[in-house]
């Protein structure tokens, strides 16, 4: 922990840390010295100071869990993603068997208007005719 310099509260974590290079070949199983940038919660003055080295455990926990969250939104991702392409091929499904059945109706409104098209041709051939018989010479303007 480290005092603030101006308020005197004491500051528990650090905004950034970074090692303080030696001249001497560092043994084994020593950890380097670092120092950082730290910030009061009371006065939030900045200031630099030594840190101790169990601040470095505690940036390895948080990566720690942004790792484990990460994993969690990739799961969240990937199972959206999966309900998404069932919904696509449901989609796709959906609109080929629309597709079928305009198909269908066309071909019937097809056949229905060449039906009613000879029909009408076979009443203007019996108007015609009926008009003949009774003796019409020319046909009424409509």
């Amino acid at each position: 922990m480290v005092k603030c310099p101006r308020c005197g509260a004491e500051v528990t974590t650090a905004v950034k840390t970074w090692p303080i290079p030696s001249r001497k070949p560092m043994q084994e199983g020593e950890e380097p010295k670092l120092t950082g940038i730290f910030e009061c919660s009371s006065c939030r003055a900045r200031f630099r100071a030594a840190a101790e080295t169990g601040v470095r455990t505690e940036e390895t926990a948080n990566i720690k869990n942004m790792v484990e969250r990460i994993r969690g939104i990739k799961g969240e991702l990937m199972q959206t993603l999966k309900n998404l392409h069932e919904k696509i091929i449901t989609l796709e499904t959906e609109r080929a068997c629309l597709m079928t059945e305009i198909d269908k109706l066309r071909k019937v409104a097809e056949s229905r208007a060449t039906a009613l098209e000879s029909e009408v041709v076979m009443l203007r051939e019996e108007a015609k005719s009926l008009r003949e018989l009774l003796g019409y010479g020319k046909e009424p303007e409509e």
